[in-house]
């Protein structure tokens, strides 16, 4: 169990859904419903029910769930190939532990215990992204993913096919590369996470999150994926010292586009500090 300080004292630890208490359940929900609109306890159960595992985390004086983060992991087949990925679903922290790498901890070391249960099998992170913030958490934290600025390879682009037809078949358009689940879907309140002009120009992943999803305000998804592969392992042990380098020493070290004010900082995404986010995935990135 991990525990950190701010503000109050926090614990985290992993539980598979069966074992997350009613108690904890209906906080996870109230959380939840305080970012998002168009939603319903019954949506979130039926959500929750296909999840494998939920991350908690919880304050220490008196239990009360203060964000958490959804997960499943699964198998798929893409070009004849069995490849293996861990899904994330709803990750959401209370403002006020904005900044906490507790959950972000916890979630690593889940990463890490599914990539090393089988090692020469090709293995992805699977996220889908309504708001820039969580998009920022896959361009700041891996090499080799999808959508990219840059474009890059299109095998990335099959394995998002495949888990977007095995997940959600009903709502992926495969010509737009976008989860539309209608008009009634959950989407974030109109004041959370709002794309703007500055930020458009600050940072070229946001101006291509809003590009490619431009309907993101009610709650079109981009569907993401992450490689955990070999191959960054080796960067991230030139990249990690370097980044070392400049942030403790050169003091010159700061996530790119990330220049918000508070206002601009207010949303529902996880892990909302994104350069702790990345401070975590440098020292644990596609083990």
């Amino acid at each position: 169990m991990t525990s950190t300080t701010r503000k109050e004292s926090v614990s985290t630890f992993y539980r598979p859904i069966q074992g997350v208490t009613v108690t904890h359940i209906k906080q996870m929900y109230d959380l939840y419903a305080s970012f998002y609109e168009n939603t319903s306890l019954d949506v979130f159960l039926h959500d929750l029910s296909k999840k494998s595992g939920v991350i908690l985390l919880t304050r220490k004086s008196d239990d009360q769930v203060v964000g958490f983060s959804t997960l499943t992991t699964f198998d798929l087949t893409v070009d004849g190939r069995r490849i293996r990925g861990i899904f994330s679903g709803d990750t959401i922290i209370e403002p006020a532990y904005w900044g906490n790498n507790a959950l972000a901890t916890t979630f690593q070391r889940r990463v890490l215990i599914e990539r090393f249960k089988h090692p020469l099998t090709p293995f992805y992170w699977f996220l889908i992204s309504k708001g820039y913030k969580t998009y920022l958490l896959l361009t700041n934290n891996f090499y080799n993913y999808y959508p990219n600025v840059n474009g890059g390879d299109e095998r990335y682009r099959r394995v998002t096919e495949a888990y977007c037809e095995a997940l959600f078949p009903e709502a992926f358009d495969r010509k737009r590369m976008l989860l539309d689940f209608g008009n009634e879907y959950v989407c974030l309140k109109g004041d959370v996470a709002e794309i703007t002009p500055e930020l458009k120009a600050a940072n070229p992943h946001i101006a291509f999150f809003e590009k490619i999803n431009p309907e993101w305000r009610r709650g079109t998804e981009v569907p993401c994926v992450g490689s955990l592969d070999y191959e960054s392992v080796l960067r991230s042990c030139i990249d990690m010292p370097l980044k070392w380098v400049r942030k403790h020493l050169l003091k010159t070290h700061r996530p790119a586009g990330l220049d918000l004010t508070p206002t601009q900082r207010t949303g529902a995404s996880p892990w909302p500090d994104t350069d702790v986010m990345h401070d975590t995935l440098d020292r644990q990135r596609a083990s």
